[in-house]
Formats: C-alpha cells, structure tokens, sequence
C-alpha cells in the first residue's frame, strides 16, 4: 500500500505496466526506500535526484498513514493479516505509520442470490444504474446492508423506489402549486 502512494510518479502515470516508467527500477535500492518511506538519508551515489526522492517522500506523507484498509471477509486472513504483518516489518513499533482502521465486508446478493456470473444474476453499478435510474439504485444500495452481512440488492427495493420517488417528486410539485405564487416556480425542469 505504501508503494501505491508513489507508483504514478515511478510508473509514468500508467499503472498497468504497458509504458515505460520515469525512473529505472534498479535505482530503487533498499536505501533508496529507507530515505522515502522512513526518513533515511539520502544514498551515496544515488541515480535518483534528491529532488526527485523528495517528490516521492512527499507524496508518500501525503498519504500515509492510511486511514482505512478495507478488503472481503473471505480475505481478512491473508490481505487484511498481511497489512498488519508488513506495516510492523517496515516501521516496527511506529504505532502512528500504522492503519488506523480496518473493514470488512461481505458479499453482495441480488434478490437473496450470490451474485455470480454463472448464475446469470451478475449486475454492474452501470447495470443497475441503466435498469432503474441513479436515484433508485442508490436507495436500493442504502438498503442492501452493511458491515459483514452480505449486502443484498433487491430488484423489488429498487422498482418500488421509482414509484416512490416518482409519487414524492408529484406531491412535492403539488404543495408547491398551493403554498407558492404561480410566477415564483418554474416546473420546466
């Protein structure tokens, strides 16, 4: 994680690996990532500007320490484990370089189904988003659950909060037409 901090600068803004980095990775020796991630001196004979290593530190604080590591129940065990594990290897017993909170959450259902590809039930945000408007998705979404439930997005929740939504928008625009002057509101939109 502390790596994600300064692989834009180092990869050349492309973080799949495809183009060529600004810097060449053999530069990068271990005191090269002492004097970035834990305030070492700068090394003798470094390839790398000063300059440019105080760009990288710099962004490094900027992001750190993090304040959530988020990942699946399934995976507490090792992403979650493993976090802490390499977090007290680089900075021992620096509490304050550690994360400050961790979540886990579980898995998402639709209409009490795991959601999954070869069930057929698989939906993007986009998907739902194309099915039943922003608005309606995200009502759905708030009512799916949270913390290490599984969240269950329910296609009946969100159906029924385009009518919901669609009743509440004309009451309001009713109540309006009661309580203020005709030349003050403008339904157009």
């Amino acid at each position: 994680m502390a790596y994600y901090t300064v692989a834009h600068l180092l990869q050349g803004g492309v973080l799949n690996g495809q183009a060529p980095g600004a810097f060449k990775p053999e530069a990068f020796t271990d005191e090269v990532w002492e004097f970035i991630f834990k305030r070492g001196p700068y090394p003798a004979g470094c390839q790398v500007t000063q300059e440019d290593l105080l760009k990288l530190r710099h962004e490094f604080e900027y992001w750190y320490p993090l304040d959530l590591r988020c990942s699946g129940k399934d995976l507490i065990r090792n992403h979650l484990t493993m976090a802490l594990y390499n977090h007290a290897a680089v900075w021992g017993n620096d509490a304050k370089m550690m994360p400050r909170g961790i979540f886990c959450n579980g898995y998402v259902l639709v209409n009490g189904q795991k959601m999954s590809k070869s069930v057929g039930n698989f939906m993007t945000v986009r998907d739902c988003i194309d099915k039943f408007g922003v608005d309606a998705t995200r009502i759905a979404l708030a009512d799916a659950g949270d913390t290490l439930d599984d969240a269950n997005f329910d296609e009946l929740v969100a159906n029924s909060a385009i009518t919901r939504l669609y009743v509440f928008e004309r009451w309001i625009f009713e109540e309006l037409r009661k309580h203020v002057p005709e030349e003050g509101l403008d339904f157009s939109a």
